[in-house]
């Protein structure tokens, strides 16, 4: 029987996922400006610790200075613009010194001091300390953003889902492997954030998640710059021995973990961040462009303090699991993707059950009004 529900099903045009110059208003109306998670108070868990996140560019730097408290900064020497800290994370003994003329800051941003003072004038060292970034801490995750912009805190954000994330035990949650990037994917990262905005794809394109949730996905839509996916585990057994062994594993968690849902639930936050809730685990991803036809997935797992035999070994299952998926995920973008590049596709059409892809769409389209034209303007948008 025919869908009844009349709504606007068009996704977004096809050359929008190709297009350098909408790549770029991107970069300034969708990325600086809204929140990013770039990981947990427990990967900074000494003075000098600290975390990097690039976009687009763009560098930040998240350390905790001496006095406990994390800062995010930009990861810039105020000299000549060299980076200060190479790689995703690493620690500072004491002080940041720029690997290219020495300048020295503190941990908490101010500059300690230029090498060979002489040669430049008395430089105040609040006014030519590296520049801050807003960071907000939620139950110990840590968001920045590059620039202020339309979104409210994280706090208020989160608010609609704390009830149900009361049970996770979030500000606890201890490093694993630490942060992880997957290989180069040959897709606009539009094309990756609009699989997680649907489970519409997952009978076909997960068989090994199908056996493990069955088809009873909870879908909602977005609000309030949050989007909501939950996976309760199968009322019927697994079939997949992968999937056997993991809900044996997870009927043996000792409480309080125990008492966690046994189903995986997933939290998006605009424009690119999930945060992942599992039994045994919780940790984040984020879909990064590195321009407009190359993304990258990054992110970390952490475990539960406490964290008991059973509860290892089933988030090794579950990290084994997921990877299936990251692999299965990856093939489907980039078949989706293939078709953007052809004048015989303009945009997709949407089925009820893709509703919140859309409402992503539309989210854009009120940042950025040129997505709304059905044909890219002329030759200098690409």
């Amino acid at each position: 029987m025919a869908s009844e529900q009349t709504w606007n099903r068009e996704g977004l045009p096809a050359w929008s996922y190709r297009s350098d110059r909408i790549m770029a208003l991107e970069k300034e109306r969708v990325f600086l400006n809204h929140w990013h998670v770039v990981g947990h108070i427990n990967d900074l868990k000494e003075k000098g610790d600290w975390l990097s996140f690039d976009l687009l560019g763009e560098r930040a730097l998240v350390i905790r200075g001496g006095d406990g408290s994390i800062r995010a900064f930009h990861n810039t020497c105020r000299h000549r613009g060299s980076r200060l800290v190479e790689g995703d994370q690493g620690h500072c003994r004491g002080a940041l010194m720029c690997p290219f003329h020495a300048w020295v800051y503190t941990l908490e941003g101010d500059l300690k001091t230029p090498s060979q003072p002489d040669k430049f004038p008395a430089l105040d060292s609040k006014e030519w300390g590296l520049k801050r970034l807003e960071l907000e801490i939620w139950r110990g995750f840590l968001f920045l953003r590059f620039e202020p912009g339309p979104q409210g805190s994280i706090a208020e954000m989160m608010g609609r889902h704390e009830d149900e994330l009361s049970v996770y035990p979030l500000e606890s949650l201890q490093p694993t492997d630490g942060l992880y990037t997957s290989p180069i994917t040959p897709v606009n990262w539009k094309a990756m954030v609009d699989v997680d905005n649907e489970c519409y794809h997952c009978p076909t394109a997960h068989p090994g998640l199908t056996d493990l949730y069955g088809r009873c996905y909870e879908e909602g839509p977005w609000i309030d710059g949050t989007h909501r996916i939950r996976g309760p585990f199968n009322e019927n057994p697994s079939r997949r021995e992968l999937n056997q062994r993991y809900r044996e594993l997870v009927e043996q968690h000792p409480e309080p973990f125990r008492s966690i849902p046994q189903a995986w639930l997933y939290i998006g936050l605009f424009p690119v961040s999930v945060l992942v809730f599992y039994p045994e685990s919780a940790g984040f991803y984020r879909s990064i462009p590195l321009n407009a036809q190359t993304s990258v997935m990054t992110g970390a797992t952490y475990k539960y303090d406490g964290e008991s035999e059973s509860m290892t070994l089933a988030r090794e299952t579950s990290t084994a699991i997921d990877a299936e998926v990251m692999l299965e995920d990856k093939h489907i973008c980039e078949l989706h993707y293939q078709a953007t590049s052809s004048k015989y596709w303009d945009h997709g059409l949407l089925g009820d059950s893709e509703k919140a892809l859309r409402e992503h769409h539309d989210t854009l389209r009120e940042l950025i009004p040129e997505l709304n034209s059905s044909k890219s303007p002329g030759d200098s948008w690409h």
